[in-house]
């Protein structure tokens, strides 16, 4: 049985109206040991070499993306790798003026993974559901004024903040703390401006 969990979701447009979205509880993780153990169990075929195939198949279809192939498994999905610029490259321009990008500036960023229909209809009928609880946004008890006095302090005697100090600083949820941080640094009248990008952003005191 599988319980599912109704989570209150942010209001981004500022509608005033509360939503909910639905995400499944999660009972951990299987790995392909647990898998291979029953598989094995109900099969011919040894936990060992079950293992076997499954790590030669990852390893293969690897080697397939890496040509430039997108990879269907029947009853699973297709797997396709996607590529962007590296975090140090420059954006390019089309038909513009710059500097032009090489293969050198860009990598792997992941994979995308278009799941077979069939594997979810089978999924559908098997998976019984029961309610479990419901996950509110945490909210701040400081004003948003507030808040903002609370990081400019913050960053006088800390110099740089990062989303993680302030979220915790203020007791607002991750997300929430970050649409407001990237509100402040677009309004120079904050004071608030930002260093860096991705992980390794940080919030810092405007320069008169």
């Amino acid at each position: 049985m599988a319980k599912y969990i109704k989570k209150e979701m942010a209001d981004m447009r500022q509608t005033g109206v509360k939503q909910v979205c639905y995400r499944l509880k999660s009972n951990g993780t299987v790995d392909l040991g647990d898998l291979a153990r029953r598989i094995a169990r109900s099969s011919t075929f040894a936990e060992a070499e079950i293992k076997g195939v499954v790590l030669s198949l990852i390893e293969e279809v690897v080697d397939r993306m890496a040509s430039g192939h997108s990879v269907h498994i029947d009853g699973l999905g297709t797997l396709m790798p996607k590529i962007g610029l590296r975090e140090d490259a420059e954006r390019e321009v089309l038909d513009g003026e710059g500097r032009k990008r090489n293969a050198q500036s860009l990598h792997v960023t992941g994979v995308s993974f278009r799941v077979d229909k069939g594997l979810v209809r089978t999924l559908d009928s098997k998976c019984r559901l029961e309610k479990g609880a419901v996950s509110r946004i945490r909210r701040s008890k400081y004003t948003e004024e507030q808040r903002l006095e609370k990081a400019k302090a913050f960053l006088r005697e800390h110099t740089v903040m990062r989303l993680g100090d302030y979220y915790r600083l203020v007791g607002l949820s991750r997300t929430a703390a970050s649409l407001e941080l990237r509100k402040w640094e677009r309004d120079v009248a904050t004071g608030i401006t930002s260093e860096g990008s991705y992980s390794a952003k940080v919030y810092v005191l405007r320069k008169n």
